[in-house]
């Protein structure tokens, strides 16, 4: 919960419990008082700071920031999203996707593989790499028969049974899956039960719907190391370039609309930078005169099919401006030749 220093010290008791009251009729986890949209956002480890978990796409070929959006405080549900506003804003049949173990996600790899998007998240590490145990890609699925191999050859089975899974934490948007669950009564008399499993009622196996399309990701992004590595080249100098370069570190706005607002215009100047050095400031000044008569153009008929009557006056004036703004390019090629 974020507290401004106002609300910081004694005899503030009731100011509390009101805003504990809030937060437990609400549907969130979390309120703060500074900016009621933003949210506690980790950043690494146990280093926590309020505000808003910026999602962007960038294209491979010139490094130009695509779309950009503002959800949950993680990345778990924003891979889909993102993605299919990318390719629909491309104009894409087909889109090939990058991104870390942050958005690997079954949910969120079905959603993309039903809109024509090829994947290639980083894979998960498994909770039992770092204890020291059989991790989960050391038992074989065997399709046909639907059972599992251990380590030390005993088959696992399932009772046939799907089980709904569903994260009804507070705050967070219900989100089930369902599941079989594979295990084996060798694990009773296994000598390598201590190498496996911790739990007094042995290994098992929860085998997710999203398993073939989690497993299909995975493969492509072991098969295509030097492409996934890609991912680094094509987002991180983006962001590093607006931090560590134009101090782009924090927003001076508060409210969600506000922030990405001016998450936008940051995003269209670095994009603009970007056009100066890929055509060239000549190509890029021809691209925007062009760009600005096919707005006007779109715009005219319109408006003028309102004012039939202020016609011509209204053509006149566009002419005009419009001769102020070839001289206005006229000065520009000067400057820049």
């Amino acid at each position: 919960m974020d507290l401004p220093p106002a609300y910081c010290g004694a005899g503030y008791q009731d100011k509390y419990k009101e805003i504990k009251k809030e937060l437990l009729n609400s549907d969130d986890e979390q309120i703060s008082l500074t900016d009621p949209d933003s949210r506690a956002v980790i950043l690494l480890r146990n280093i926590v700071n309020v505000g808003y978990n910026i999602q962007s796409s960038s294209g491979s070929k010139h490094k130009l920031l695509v779309e950009y959006y503002t959800g949950d405080v993680n990345d778990t549900h924003a891979l889909a999203p993102m993605a299919i506003a990318t390719k629909e804003l491309l104009k894409k049949d087909k889109l090939n996707v990058l991104a870390d173990k942050g958005y690997h996600t079954g949910e969120q790899l079905r959603q993309c593989m039903n809109n024509g998007i090829t994947t290639f998240v980083s894979p998960k590490e498994s909770s039992t790499e770092h204890n020291g145990l059989y991790t989960i890609s050391m038992f074989t699925y065997n399709k046909q028969d639907d059972t599992y191999t251990c380590p030390q050859g005993s088959i696992m089975t399932s009772n046939g049974m799907w089980y709904r899974h569903n994260d009804r934490r507070k705050g967070r948007t219900p989100r089930p899956y369902y599941f079989k669950r594979f295990q084996t009564p060798a694990c009773k008399t296994c000598c390598q039960r201590h190498n496996c499993t911790i739990s007094r009622n042995g290994r098992y196996i929860d085998h997710s719907e999203y398993v073939e399309v989690i497993e299909a990701n995975n493969q492509r992004v072991i098969e295509n190391p030097g492409y996934y590595r890609q991912r680094q080249q094509i987002t991180e100098h983006m962001f590093g370039t607006l931090k560590r370069q134009r101090g782009f570190t924090h927003t001076l706005v508060r409210g969600k609309d506000k922030v990405l607002g001016e998450v936008g215009l940051m995003f269209i100047g670095y994009n603009l930078t970007r056009c100066v050095s890929i055509p060239g400031i000549k190509k890029l000044i021809k691209l925007l005169k062009e760009c600005c008569l096919l707005i006007f153009y779109g715009i005219k008929r319109p408006i003028f099919s309102l004012f039939n009557d202020f016609k011509f006056s209204f053509i006149k004036i566009a002419l005009l401006k419009m001769k102020y703004f070839d001289r206005l390019i006229i000065h520009l090629n000067v400057f820049y030749t």
